[in-house]
């Protein structure tokens, strides 16, 4: 099989665990470990117990910035946290936006008389 050695060990699932558990996100726990984001996406994808801990990290960090949320006072802490769950917990945080319309609404029918010659006598 030709192309470049991997560097996969089962520990790095468990590097990145711990990381993403200390609040750090998928990118940056990748590069702490020395490799990128998408290659673990892709061993993720090779190997399903590596997977099961990338998710179960994910988890972790979802968890330790909502602790932070809790315990912070008022001020940049709260704003960056609610901007990384809205990032990182999706199903959880998000932006709930809500339309109502009310009211009547009125529409004007238009007519017009178009010229038609045969129709003059």
């Amino acid at each position: 099989m030709a192309g470049r050695p991997t560097i996969f060990t089962p520990e790095l699932g468990e590097q990145i665990l711990a990381l993403m558990a200390e609040g750090l996100s998928l990118a940056a726990a990748a590069g702490e470990c020395d490799i990128h984001r998408q290659r673990v996406y892709e061993w993720a994808e090779q190997h399903p117990d590596f997977g099961e801990l990338v998710a179960l990290a994910k988890s972790k960090r979802q968890a330790f910035l909502e602790r932070r949320l809790l315990t912070a006072a008022e001020g940049p802490v709260v704003t960056s946290t609610i901007f990384a769950l809205k990032n990182a917990g999706q199903g959880d945080w998000r932006d709930k936006v809500e339309n109502e319309h009310s009211g009547s609404v009125t529409y004007e029918k238009v007519t017009r008389t178009i010229f038609d010659p045969k129709a003059q006598g």
